[in-house]
C-alpha cells in the first residue's frame, strides 16, 4: 500500500521530472543498486550480464501478508538458484532489515531504498507486488508476489509469456480528501464502488472542521464498516453465507466506497445515522447475537509502573512497524493490540488514565506484539467469553 536513493542510484538522466513508469516491455534503466544488506557485493549493476531471470520483490516488515512472501520466495530461489535471483526491496533502513536477517537467514539479497525511488518508477499501488526481469533487463512482467511460484518459475524458463496481475497506475493522495468534500456543507453522503488507484482505507478527521462529522471509506467490504459502527473486531464477524459472496478482496466487485459528512449539531449521533444510511445501501443483512469466542485478556504484570502522560493533548498513529500514543486512555491501543492478534481483547489492566504509549516491531508478529506487551509491563491471556457477534447474512 508504498516503497533512495541513497540506495538505488540512478546514472543516466531519469530522475527527471515527468519520467513515464516502467512497464512490461520496457528495458529497465541503466543503474547502479546500492545498499545490498547480505549480497556478495554491496552494489550491482542492474545491466551486468546475467544468465538469470530477475525477480524485485518490493515489500516490507511492516506488511504482514509479504512475511509469508517472503517464506516462499526464498524456498524458490533455494530450490533454483541457477536461475533467478530474487533481490527483495523495502523501504526500511539497514539496521531494521538486518534484523529480519538475524530471523530469517535468506539467499534472497535484501535492499534498503529509504526513498522509496525504485517502487515509484513502477507506479505499483501497494507493496506486495514484484517485476520480473529476463536475462536482458527487460520487463516480462509485473505480478503479485503472491502468484510466483514453481509453476510461474518454469515458465519463464520456457519462455513463456507471463499475464501480469499488478495493481498499478496514478494512486490516490491517501492524505488529500478523496471526496473533495466542503467543510461548509451541512450533509454530504457518497457511495460507490470500487475506485482504481487508491488501496483499502478508511480515515477519521482529527482537528480540522470535520471533526466528530465524517467518516471515510475507501475500496472496503460492508464487514469492515459495520465492524466501526458496532465496535466489534475482525474475529466478531461470523457469515451465514459463503465469506467470498460478499467480502472478497480479489473481487473488485465486492468492495465499495463510503463518505458521510453530518451536520456539526448531529456529530454525537455520527454512527447511529452511518447505521440508518448504510442499512439502506449495504447489498447484505446483519444482527448481533451474544456469541461464545476465543479471546485475549489483558492484564498488568506484577509490579509493572504505569506513569500518567503529562500531555495535554491526545494524538496516536499505528501502522506494521508499531504504535505510537501520547496521552491517550488504553482503548485506542487496545484496538490496535486486537487488530495485530487477530482476536477481541478484553482490558482488565485497571488503566484508566491517560498515557503515553510506543512500541516498535522488528516484524509484524504474533511473537513480536507479544514481546512489546511484555516490554510495556502487559501481558495476555486467551480464553473464551461471550460477546457481540455481527452475523452477516442474506
Amino acid at each position: 500500500m508504498r516503497i533512495s536513493l541513497a540506495i538505488l542510484m540512478i546514472i543516466v538522466c531519469l530522475q527527471a521530472n515527468g519520467q513515464p513508469l516502467l512497464k512490461t516491455g520496457d528495458l529497465f534503466p541503466d543503474m547502479i543498486i546500492r545498499n545490498i544488506i547480505n549480497a556478495p557485493v554491496k552494489e550491482l549493476e542492474a545491466r551486468k550480464s546475467t544468465s538469470k531471470f530477475t525477480i524485485l520483490n518490493f515489500w516490507g516488515t511492516w506488511c504482514s501478508p509479504c512475511l509469508p512472501e517472503m517464506d516462499s520466495l526464498a524456498k524458490l530461489q533455494a530450490s533454483n538458484s541457477a536461475r533467478i535471483q530474487v533481490i527483495a526491496i523495502s523501504n526500511e533502513t539497514p539496521d531494521r532489515l538486518q534484523k529480519y536477517l538475524q530471523r530469517k537467514p535468506s539467499g534472497i539479497w535484501l535492499v534498503s531504498d529509504t526513498a522509496s525511488w525504485l517502487y515509484s518508477q513502477f507506479g505499483f499501488n501497494y507493496v506486495g507486488q514484484s517485476a520480473i526481469l529476463d536475462q536482458q533487463h527487460r520487463i516480462v512482467a509485473l505480478v503479485r508476489t503472491d502468484s510466483i511460484n514453481q509453476q510461474l518459475i518454469d515458465q519463464l524458463i520456457r519462455k513463456e509469456k507471463i499475464r501480469s496481475s499488478a495493481e498499478t497506475g496514478n494512486k490516490m493522495d491517501v492524505e488529500a480528501d478523496p471526496f473533495a468534500i466542503d467543510s461548509s456543507l451541512g450533509y454530504q453522503l457518497t457511495w460507490s464502488g470500487y475506485r482504481k488507484g487508491v488501496g483499502s482505507m478508511s480515515k477519521t478527521y482529527l482537528k480540522t472542521a470535520f471533526e466528530g462529522r465524517r467518516r471515510t471509506y475507501m475500496n472496503v467490504c460492508p464487514s469492515n464498516i459495520l465492524m466501526d459502527i458496532y465496535k466489534v473486531s475482525y474475529n466478531q464477524v461470523l457469515y451465514e453465507v459463503p465469506k467470498k459472496s460478499v467480502c472478497d478482496w480479489e473481487d473488485k466487485n465486492s468492495l465499495f466506497c463510503f463518505d458521510l459528512l453530518v451536520k456539526p449539531e448531529q456529530k454525537d449521533s455520527l454512527y447511529i445515522i452511518m447505521e440508518q444510511v448504510l442499512s439502506k445501501l449495504l447489498p447484505v443483512k446483519y444482527r448481533l447475537e451474544k456469541k461464545e469466542m476465543p479471546v485475549y485478556v489483558l492484564r498488568r504484570l506484577p509490579d509493572a509502573a504505569w506513569q500518567e502522560s503529562s500531555a495535554t493533548t491526545s494524538e496516536s498513529s499505528f501502522s506494521g512497524r508499531g504504535f505510537k500514543g501520547t496521552g491517550i486512555a488504553l482503548k485506542p491501543f487496545i484496538d490496535y493490540v486486537a487488530n495485530e492478534l487477530q482476536l477481541p481483547v478484553i482490558d482488565e489492566t485497571g488503566l484508566t488514565g491517560k498515557y503515553d504509549i510506543t512500541t516498535e516491531n522488528v516484524m509484524r508478529t504474533t511473537e513480536d506484539m507479544l514481546a512489546a506487551l511484555k516490554k510495556l509491563g502487559l501481558t495476555v491471556e486467551k480464553t473464551n467469553r461471550a460477546l457481540d457477534a455481527l452475523i452477516i447474512y442474506r
